[in-house]
């Protein structure tokens, strides 16, 4: 079996030569496994997300699987829980499946049941995740139609009124070129209109319908120096650097520059936004198989501040910002532009200080 090293597995066993053999049929799978002899081991764990299956012995020497269920649950809800005992006891068995147990197996154990049940697990993870997804997709699709109407309603009259302004603007100006004091008002009132206009931009950005990808061989490493150099008001008056990493592999994949660009320029204006100098944002490449497919990663870390819990959940949502000045809909867009071309943008869960965004597109398809 191969493709399980992104699955973690807990095995809470006591026998020592059980947690061995499970450990070994487990590793040789290819799944990250972590034995643990005691239920208190198991529990001293602070991080739990990424745990995908726990396999566990109903009886501990400090524990019982029946009050250590509710434990686990409560610690990773979307962790399988696989209990292996040696007796055979259909009661026990049934309340183990009550309390969320998701399979039953007795020792000695058979690794073909195993990695059956492990198998049927991963499947049941995929499916939800395909649901999960599906349901976000269904929501977002709700509110980019309302945003549509919204947006339909209101943009030829205030496009209208904003030109009429505008050229009333331009002919106030004319006659007000010796009065400079008056001038300054009439140019912060035409930043105000460019600021506006470029909302109205923003929100038909994110609300008009993608339509058919102009597909073709993309070289991500430039691409995204185009898109750093494409900031270059931004950021050539300030100590700033742009590092990029790789395995030296080909880091192609088919695709829409101009879309994929506007990405990584979303990204990086927000860096430069929280970021003091000296600013660093480093984007790793490599090579992985994500869902069964090639695909190529860039993780993309700022040295900033980085998100606040608040913003980690929320960074995605339309018209969410922490600045004073934007329309939250930049982060938004580029999960969307990522979307169509078949790949993922997540948060990622940077060491120390400083912003990560994790990148994910298929290298044979966009």
């Amino acid at each position: 079996m191969h493709g399980q090293s992104s699955l973690r597995v807990l095995v809470i066993e006591d026998d020592a030569p059980t947690r061995a053999n499970l450990a070994d049929i487990l590793e040789m799978d290819d799944y990250t496994v972590e034995a643990v002899g005691t239920a208190h081991e198991a529990l001293d764990r602070t991080d739990w997300s990424e745990v995908f299956a726990v396999i566990l012995d109903r009886r501990l020497p400090d524990a019982q699987a029946d009050d250590l269920l509710p434990l686990l649950r409560q610690r990773a809800p979307d962790a399988a829980v696989l209990i292996v005992t040696g007796y055979a006891d259909l009661q026990g068995a049934i309340t183990a499946v009550r309390l969320g147990a998701s399979d039953y197996l007795l020792k000695p154990i058979d690794p073909d049941l195993l990695r059956a049940s492990l198998a049927r697990m991963a499947e049941r993870r995929r499916l939800a995740a395909e649901l999960r997804q599906a349901e976000e997709r269904a929501r977002q699709a709700e509110r980019l139609a309302a945003i549509g109407e919204v947006y339909t309603g209101l943009a030829h009259e205030s496009r209208n009124a904003l030109q009429r302004s505008q050229a009333c603007l331009e002919l106030l100006a004319k006659r007000l070129r010796d009065r400079p004091d008056l001038l300054d008002l009439i140019n912060r009132i035409q930043r105000a209109q460019d600021q506006l206009h470029a909302l109205y931009e923003e929100v038909r950005t994110y609300a008009a319908p993608l339509h058919r990808l102009e597909r073709q061989p993309i070289n991500l490493k430039a691409l995204v120096q185009q898109a750093w150099d494409d900031l270059a008001e931004l950021h050539r008056h300030r100590q700033s650097q742009l590092i990029q990493r790789d395995d030296g592999g080909k880091l192609e994949c088919l695709g829409e520059p101009r879309r994929l660009e506007q990405v990584f320029r979303n990204i990086f204006e927000n860096s430069l936004a929280a970021c003091s100098d000296p600013v660093i944002v480093h984007v790793d490449w490599s090579r992985i198989e994500h869902d069964g497919t090639p695909a190529l990663r860039a993780v993309v870390r700022d040295n900033g501040p980085g998100l606040t819990p608040e913003a980690r959940c929320r960074v995605f949502e339309p018209f969410y910002t922490t600045k004073t000045h934007g329309t939250g809909l930049g982060m938004a867009i580029a999960r969307r532009l990522v979307e169509a071309h078949g790949g993922q943008l997540e948060v990622g869960n940077a060491a120390g200080l400083g912003a990560e965004f994790i990148l994910t597109l298929p290298r044979d398809h966009a």
